[in-house]
């Protein structure tokens, strides 16, 4: 039983942080953005959608917000006359959590209070950086939030796509690709961002273009469901040559380049895991 408590009680604070952190900017109807989330090394993906919907809540307009992996509930967000991005809260005594400023400044700190203990909540602009987003070089503010005890959170912010990296105890949302004033930025196959119906409906490997090839083919898949993907290459004697792919994709289609230069004229085999998708497919170098 004591276990069962502190379990709950740990994964209810990881919950919490998750929840409070994760909010978005700028906002105008129409704007959206998918996030890979993980908690406890559990992958999702988190969806807002900025509605044409306004709702007045203390003086203040909010746009109504959808949210989640299936963008199944709604949240309210707005700017306050302070100039700061707030989210309508219930966890914060004023019912406002602002979690990032129209104007930032590196030094810009501010707190609130909320209804957790220990009961305040204090955030930091403690850096500023330029670096690439999406191909175009932009300004990143660096926050901190604390609420002064082991948890705490380091987001990455940035003007023009709003929060892209949110990292806190046991758990992370990092920035897929979003709809900012009706421009696509990042993987163009995210979930929720592209036409669904253009998303494939199962797996498959595709074989490789050119065959027989000298010295490079390309290599195509498609995801139906967001998953961990490795992509191998081996010889005739079934040795592992490379690993082209290793990492986590969202459902959609995608391709790597096999280089064979320095590999002599054989058959070579080229293997895939997705989940429970497992497919291997022979191609021929031809010097």
């Amino acid at each position: 039983m004591k276990l069962k408590i502190l379990l709950f009680l740990f994964f209810s604070q990881v919950f919490i942080s998750a929840q409070v952190v994760t909010a978005v900017a700028p906002l105008k109807p129409g704007n959206k953005w998918l996030y890979l989330s993980s908690v406890v090394y559990q992958y999702s993906f988190l969806k807002f959608e900025v509605l044409d919907s306004v709702k007045v809540i203390n003086n203040i307009p909010f746009f109504a917000v959808l949210a989640g992996e299936n963008l199944g509930y709604t949240t309210y967000m707005g700017i306050t006359p302070g100039n700061f991005y707030a989210e309508f809260l219930d966890a914060m005594n004023d019912s406002l959590y602002k979690y990032f400023k129209t104007n930032p400044n590196k030094g810009d700190t501010w707190e609130q209070q909320w209804i957790f203990d220990p009961p305040i909540l204090y955030s930091t602009i403690i850096d500023t950086f330029s670096t690439q987003v999406f191909g175009q070089n932009t300004l990143v503010y660096v926050v901190d939030r604390t609420d002064s005890s082991v948890v705490g959170s380091r987001e990455y912010w940035t003007k023009e796509y709003g929060l892209i990296v949110g990292r806190y105890e046991q758990a992370e949302d990092i920035l897929i690709g979003c709809v900012i004033d009706g421009v696509l930025y990042g993987d163009t196959t995210v979930v929720g961002i592209e036409d669904v119906d253009k998303l494939p409906n199962d797996f498959t490997l595709y074989q490789n273009y050119p065959n027989p090839f000298n010295p490079s083919t390309v290599i195509s898949w498609q995801l139906a469901s967001a998953s961990f993907v490795t992509l191998k290459i081996y010889d005739v004697l079934g040795r592992e040559i490379i690993t082209l792919v290793n990492r986590y994709y969202v459902s959609g289609k995608y391709k790597a380049n096999f280089n064979a230069n320095g590999l002599p004229s054989s058959v070579y085999f080229y293997t895939i895991t997705a989940g429970s998708f497992h497919q291997t497919k022979k191609m021929v170098l031809l010097r």
